[in-house]
């Protein structure tokens, strides 16, 4: 007897049963649901030892400063603190939740929210008086200037 698929020119493929195969795909369906459960807690995995996320950033050097640059959106300009002490640059602050979205809501959360903690150690050339820090499009951008002793400038060679 022949099945309606079959007989559309579709014939349907016998397979054995593999108990490994199975096994795999299990494994494959609780490695999605872990991941859609911490997704949902809030937790991006990369967090510290106090459970700080620590969010991305850039930082780049020019011949008169260092930038760095902090991907920071939704977070507000209150919700931040830029320090520098001994050496050390020091980002830290909270990313909330928006409180008109109903936190049962959600169905992915892949941003993380909660306390942020970044330390950078800055090299001794740069000048702690003139830090500036600006946040634009989502981004923290702190300027660090170099010490006027430490900029480089380029020297002409003479030619007699």
């Amino acid at each position: 007897m022949e099945s309606r698929e079959a007989g559309r020119g579709q014939a349907m493929a016998i397979q054995r049963w593999d108990p490994l195969r199975e096994v795999l795909r299990l494994q494959e369906r609780m490695n999605r649901l872990f991941e859609e459960v911490t997704a949902r807690s809030g937790d991006a995995g990369d967090a510290d030892a106090s459970g700080a996320f620590k969010p991305a950033v850039d930082m780049y050097e020019l011949p008169d400063r260092y930038v760095v640059v902090a991907d920071l959106p939704g977070v507000g300009p209150g919700d931040v603190d830029v320090n520098v002490h001994d050496g050390v640059l020091s980002l830290t602050g909270e990313r909330r939740a928006d409180p008109t979205i109903p936190p049962d809501a959600y169905l992915r959360i892949e941003r993380p929210r909660g306390r942020f903690a970044l330390t950078i150690a800055l090299p001794p050339s740069v000048e702690r008086q003139g830090i500036e820090a600006k946040r634009r499009e989502g981004m923290l951008e702190v300027v660090l200037p170099k010490k006027k002793e430490h900029v480089q400038s380029k020297i002409q060679v003479e030619v007699k």
